[in-house]
């Protein structure tokens, strides 16, 4: 493939064709005779506020805005991440702690990335990234306080594509598109002040690609099938107890049947548990309380199975514990960014250990599992206990909860003759 070297590949700074601050954007990739490359990024993405100076959610960034993101050719999906915030904020987690703090936090303004702080021996985040006392959002456009994202997160085609040295050939994509979809609601806990009115930045889309015609045409002789996992999307709820602020050691049971990734192939499978009424995590300041709104919150007591095809996944029980549950999040999807208590349901002491501690203890509590399975039927057995343990504010285990399911489904795309192209899901045998 070309480099960068020798001048045959060159970076584009694309402007929306359409921009609808707060609703929506939608970016043409429209180069003939062309190879677009898949690292495709996309810039200048955040907010200004009416008035004051604010910080973003300490676990999204200037990624929360962006809820719904399709890549496209004409009315063709070939990829897309739905409900993408919750997804996110699990991304952002997925790292080495060392990385999150020294350069994707920077990189999208969120405040992933811990550290001992020598002042006060507690975990904490030394360097706070468009925080209201450095560098804060304010009233006028800043491109410190704007994030860049990269889209193959959001776009696992693209990801796989960059793996195997593959592009986009525009004699195949003759119409390719990046479509976003913002929510910009200031209750939507965007930036940690849920009183101020918010106004989305114009975006830019950056891109490489390569305009020889002679060496593109030499490129297309050789394109292959690529397979991928695309992340495709579904949810349940988990009522409240039945008296919210009385029941004690009243255990719920709920079994819930989800019809989303019916005859597909399902290799992970997340759940991320949003607290559905987002004001309980809301101060009497009208500050954000920890991650807020798009916290995955812990509770007390938890088991979870999973059943695929009419057997059980897990042996006995399945996910009892709080390490039982990180550890196979690790074994799914590898390193966490995770903190003390970030799984348990309200951490004693959780002050003394950790800066912000109580307000974070329990709001990263994801729970994953690799199934490898087609699917006809799935199920998701999910136990907690209720409780009265007298604390104020939000009880996320008494109360009603969203749960978001990402499903990494096998899908593959297939370059047929005349430069067409299908977009197909992969059947497996194993049931």
């Amino acid at each position: 493939m070309t480099t960068y070297s020798d001048n045959k590949l060159k970076t584009k700074y694309l402007d929306p064709r359409v921009y609808v601050p707060n609703l929506r954007a939608a970016f043409d990739l429209d180069l003939s005779e062309a190879a677009y490359m898949p690292n495709m990024k996309l810039g200048f993405v955040g907010v200004t506020l009416a008035s004051g100076a604010h910080a973003y959610n300490r676990l999204l960034g200037a990624a929360a805005i962006i809820r719904n993101i399709r890549l496209m050719d004409g009315k063709q999906v070939l990829s897309q991440l739905n409900e993408a915030q919750f997804y996110k904020g699990f991304l952002n987690q997925k790292r080495h702690n060392s990385e999150a703090e020294a350069y994707s936090s920077n990189q999208e303004k969120n405040s992933i990335g811990l550290s001992i702080s020598g002042e006060t021996n507690t975990v904490a985040r030394i360097a706070p990234v468009a925080f209201a006392a450095v560098n804060p959002l304010g009233s006028a456009a800043n491109e410190t306080t704007a994030a860049t994202l990269d889209l193959m997160e959001y776009f696992p085609l693209l990801k796989k594509m960059h793996d195997q040295d593959a592009h986009l050939p525009t004699s195949v994509f003759k119409n390719l598109r990046v479509v976003i979809e913002y929510n910009t609601n200031k209750t939507n806990q965007i930036v940690y002040d849920t009183t101020n009115e918010l106004t989305s930045l114009r975006p830019i889309l950056i891109v490489d690609a390569l305009t020889d015609p002679v060496m593109v045409n030499e490129m297309n002789k050789n394109l292959q099938p690529i397979a991928w996992s695309e992340v495709e999307h579904d949810q349940f709820i988990i009522p409240q107890a039945a008296t919210l602020d009385d029941s004690d050691g009243v255990n719920q049971a709920l079994t819930v049947k989800l019809n989303g990734f019916n005859n597909k192939t399902v290799n992970e499978l997340l759940i991320v548990k949003e607290l559905s009424n987002a004001s309980l995590l809301v101060d009497g300041s009208n500050n954000i309380v920890g991650f807020g709104k798009w916290a995955s919150q812990s509770c007390y007591d938890q088991v979870v199975q999973f059943r695929v095809n009419g057997r059980n996944i897990l042996p006995r029980q399945g996910l009892t514990g709080d390490n039982e549950r990180l550890a196979t999040v690790v074994d799914t999807y590898g390193e966490m960014a995770a903190y003390p208590g970030s799984n348990y349901y309200q951490t004693k002491n959780a002050d003394s250990i950790m800066r912000n501690g109580l307000a974070l203890s329990g709001q990263a509590d994801y729970i994953g599992i690799y199934l490898g399975k087609q699917i006809s039927d799935l199920q998701v057995n999910y136990n907690r206990t209720h409780v009265k343990d007298g604390v104020a504010g939000a009880r996320a285990t008494n109360a009603t909860l969203i749960g978001h399911v990402y499903a990494a489904v096998e899908k593959q795309l297939v370059y047929l003759q005349n430069d067409l192209f299908q977009v197909e899901y992969i059947q497996s045998g194993d049931m």
